[in-house]
């Protein structure tokens, strides 16, 4: 049963959040399920927790959210756009879910477009579409080599910021002799926070290349800040990477407008930099952890990864 309702919920989340822009109503969105409206709303609202409407209504807030963190694009367009006939009714409705007016949640600079939800349905602006970010696999499915690698590069960083969260502020902060080359850092001073900023901020940049938008200047570097980073870049970076693999997008390319001059990369050649120079920056991280005489990684064995998830 319990399998039974996760597809149905992905097929649900598919049917409202790819399509956001049309104009349909709940008889015909209940058509498209082949189901009744009643039925359709009332299985909906016991699935989701919260009706179809509220939930594309939610999606389209959660676009412009995006929006006015990555682009200069006006309120009111993303206000039309989100289907509101008035900027005022768009400014009420952002407020009520956001808890902030537009202009400022734009310049609040929040680490992620997400709103308070029942479920775990967002809008991802690679797909375009809300989709599910804890889908899991049906039994007989197969999984690459890749989602092998994104998900322990996730479960590990966070594991790593978890436990930096026992460190003091001093210790995060020391300069650190003879631990990896300067590519695992990201200012001249190399400490732990650097590294840890490294492993989120590599996710971040490249999104931000991918969308053709600036990349952000001066993140939260505090680990509260990092964890919140993390869930929001690995989440958009893994959306990506099932994008490409389930269109065959490897050898398109995408041009870098931010590097002097532009710069075109292959998603082929950029997931495997992020895959590979992630990996060995983990080791370094591990290392740093341990000239603090914390020993709790191992070598960072994606075994020891899938050994945790059957546990």
């Amino acid at each position: 049963m319990e399998t039974k309702n996760r597809t149905t919920t992905d097929k649900l989340a598919d049917l409202v959040g790819k399509r956001l822009d049309e104009i349909k109503g709940g008889d015909a969105l209940a058509r498209d399920a082949h189901y009744s409206r009643f039925y359709f709303q009332r299985m909906f609202r016991q699935l989701t927790g919260e009706s179809p409407s509220n939930c594309r209504r939610r999606h389209r807030l959660e676009r412009a959210a995006y929006h006015l963190l990555q682009n200069d694009r006006a309120v009111t367009e993303l206000a039309f756009e989100s289907g509101f006939d008035s900027l005022e009714g768009f400014s009420r409705a952002f407020r009520k879910v956001a808890g902030v007016p537009p202009s400022h949640f734009r310049n609040a600079h929040p680490p992620n477009w997400f709103f308070s939800t029942p479920n775990d349905i967002h809008y991802d602006p690679v797909v375009g579409a809300a989709i599910r970010f804890t889908r899991q696999m049906e039994k007989g499915d197969t999984m690459d080599l890749t989602d092998i690698f994104i998900k322990h590069d996730l479960w590990l960083t966070r594991r790593f910021l978890e436990k930096a969260q026992s460190l003091q502020d001093a210790q995060l902060d020391e300069p650190l002799e003879g631990i990896g080359n300067p590519l695992s850092y990201l200012s001249e001073v190399k400490t732990l926070r650097e590294l840890l900023n490294r492993l989120v901020f590599t996710k971040e940049v490249w999104m931000d290349t991918v969308h053709g938008s600036p990349a952000t200047m001066n993140p939260d570097k505090s680990i509260t800040g990092m964890l919140k980073r993390l869930d929001s870049a690995f989440v958009e970076f893994a959306s990506l990477v099932d994008k490409v693999r389930d269109e065959n997008l490897w050898n398109a390319s995408f041009i870098d407008m931010v590097c002097k001059p532009p710069e075109t990369f292959t998603y082929t050649g950029m997931i495997a930099h992020v895959i590979t120079f992630s990996a060995y920056r983990r080791t370094v991280v591990i290392e740093a952890f341990e000239h603090f005489g914390i020993e709790d990684f191992g070598s960072g064995d994606p075994i020891e990864w899938q050994r945790a998830l059957a546990s």
